[in-house]
This record gives structure tokens, sequence and C-alpha cells, in this order.
């Protein structure tokens, strides 16, 4: 009897560690509600996301192997231009601030659900699931990005499963080499809980096989900033209204070689260069634009699931959903700004999503972009 009754308490604290676990790297990451590690503080915000406050030095980022002896780098050592904007990032990104030491870090809604992304290369006969309608900038020893970026709230076809985003990717290395950074907004219910545009991070090392993760739910992405970080809500743009926008960048640190990411001019954390091995020297692509998961099972090729503003690009400012003052990194740290005439694109399905480029008042490239879907 006593050998039943061991027996039985394993079974149930496996099934309780399994229930409340999930997998990542091959290792059982924490998926209850439970406070992590460093915790100091817990908020709960008025639009319902639970927050932890957590020692900047015990936070999730540094159990990553490696980066068993990082020194967490608090700020960057200089950066190449500086966009500071407090009122617009007020004005557009919900606060979670959490007292000096600590950062914030959401509770993730759902770690078991979450479909790997893909560097947008795939051709139209491809089903992936996946339709982009992107610009792209290639050279060599790329130090960074910038773009403006205009906020949305598109629907999804299947709310439970897909989603839509608008981000820069910044890329280097091929097949199971690829190495991204990746930042902007998705509408991703499955792994957010809400149908609302929030700001979010991910990363890759291996081309998307095992490693990265979406905003702070794996150990990697370092944050610094102790009042913004990725999963926050955003403030969508109203159609023929208001155009909401935020200035995106991200940037190699000269001296660390980490690459920082900053809004409106406001570190908010890095990817340290040890994540990395193509990257280390700096990108070979830079693409910006838009992207959309479905889950259907048709590729893409038939889903009302919408890209950016969920009109097409002909319909031009406060219709479109586009991103502007695009601009480069270069291999001596110089901001350049990039014209047409360098800038190819990817928008396999136009009849679905199309892009198209005007030029600004300054003279600077908007690339717009979207569309509602196709049946």
């Amino acid at each position: 009897m006593a050998n039943r009754d061991i027996f039985l308490f394993f079974v149930l604290l496996t099934s309780t560690l399994l229930i409340n676990s999930a997998t990542i790297h091959g290792r059982l990451m924490n998926s209850t509600k439970q406070a992590p590690k460093g915790t100091i503080k817990t908020m709960e915000m008025p639009n319902g996301d639970v927050v932890y406050c957590i020692d900047m030095y015990k936070q999730p980022a540094l159990e990553h192997p490696l980066l068993k002896n990082h020194i967490l780098q608090t700020e960057p050592s200089k950066r190449t231009a500086v966009h500071l904007n407090h009122t617009m990032l007020h004005k557009f990104f919900q606060s979670w601030k959490c007292p000096p030491g600590s950062v914030p870090i959401r509770r993730q809604v759902n770690n078991d659900i979450q479909v790997r992304k893909r560097k947008p290369v795939a051709p139209e006969s491809v089903n992936t699931g996946h339709q982009y309608a992107i610009t792209q900038f290639s050279g060599n020893a790329i130090q960074g990005a910038y773009a403006t970026i205009d906020i949305w709230k598109p629907s999804l076809a299947i709310p439970e499963a897909d989603f839509s985003l608008t981000q820069i990717w910044v890329i280097a290395g091929s097949g199971s080499q690829l190495n991204t950074m990746e930042a902007g907004w998705q509408v991703y219910p499955a792994i957010n809980g809400d149908t609302e545009p929030r700001f979010f991070i991910y990363w890759t090392a291996d081309g998307y096989a095992t490693t990265g993760c979406y905003d702070l739910s794996c150990p990697g992405f370092v944050q610094t900033n102790d009042e913004y970080s990725p999963g926050i809500a955003l403030q969508p743009s109203v159609y023929q209204g208001q155009q909401n926008e935020f200035i995106l960048q991200i940037e190699k640190d000269q001296q660390s070689g980490n690459y920082w990411l900053y809004i409106f001019g406001t570190a908010i954390g890095y990817w340290p260069s040890s994540l990395y091995q193509a990257l280390q020297q700096g990108a070979s692509v830079i693409q910006w634009g838009g992207e959309i998961y479905d889950s259907s099972g048709s590729g893409g090729f038939h889903t009302l699931t919408q890209m950016g503003s969920g009109y097409f690009a002909s319909q031009g400012e406060g219709q479109a959903s586009y991103v502007r003052n695009l601009n480069y990194v270069d291999s001596s740290f110089n901001v350049v700004p990039l014209t047409q005439d360098v800038l190819t694109t990817l928008t396999p399905t136009p009849s679905c999503y199309n892009d198209q480029f005007e030029q600004g008042p300054d003279g600077s490239i908007w690339f717009f972009y979207g569309g509602p879907g196709c049946n």
C-alpha cells in the first residue's frame, strides 16, 4: 500500500509540473501565475495587464546559458543619433513604472501557444501560412536601422490563432545560421490575451528553429528601462483621423557590441552580442513592413486577416498603414537616409496585400503597405 501511495504521489507531481510549465529550448519554463524569481513588486494595470517589477540583475534574460558571465550594460555607451520625445512616448505607450533598479515584465498570458516566425523569403507557391508586404535594403556590416511606424488595430479572421504585425527585421546569415532581431507592433490574441496592438520584440539565432521567442518569454533580451518594455499596449491610429506613430531604432553599441532597442530615443534594453554569430559583425539585410499569419491552412491566400490598417497602400496617409523615414547605420556608424532606388520589395500576394512608395514633404520615403486579405 505504501509503495502504491508513493507511486501516485510522483504521478501527481509529474502531472502538475507538466501542466504548469512550458518547454523552451528543452527546459521547463514556469507558466503559472506565480511571480518570477527576483520580483519586488506586482502591479495590475487598468486594462488588466499584470506586470512584475523584477530586480534588474535577477531578470530571466540572464538565465540564458550564453549569458552566465554576462556583465549587464545599464545604458548605451554612445548613440549615433537621438530622437528623444518623452511627450509622444507617454501619449502612445502605457506606463509600467517600476521602482529604481527593477524592470517591468508583463505576465505572459499563454506560454504554450506560439507560431514560429519566419524570415520573409518564401515564394508565393509555398504554403507557410505567412504573407508579407515589405521593403528591404541590403548591404555590408550594417550597424542598425531606424523608422517611424504607424500603429493600427487590424482584425483577424481567426482571432484565437492568427496574427498581424508591422516591424523592422535586422538580419544576418542564412539557413540554420540565420540571425535576426525584430521589433514593432502586433495584434496576436493567442499570446497576448486581447486584440489590442502591442509593442513586441522577437529574435532567433538559428533560423527560427529552436532559439528565440516573443518579448521576454524566454531568456535572451536584456531589459533595462524601468517603465516601458515589450508587451506594452499601444494607442492605434484612427481611420481618416489621428495618426499615431512611434520612432523605432535598433543600433549596435560601439563599445560592447550589444544591439540596443530605442523608442522615441529612449533606451528599452538590448540583445547581447553573445547570442549571435552572424550578427556580431553587423547585419546584411534590413526589412520594414507587415506580416500576417493565416492559421486556416490556406497559406494566406484565402484569409480576411488584415495587414496594417486593413486598406490597400493606394489609399494613402490617414487610411493606409505606412513606415516612413527609413534609415540605416553604416559601418562607420553614420545614419544614412534611404532612397527608393536602393530598396526592393517583397509582396507575394498583391491581390490580398500590396505596397506603394511615396515621397514625403521633406523628401523622405514613405512605404505604404497592407490590405484586407482576400477570399
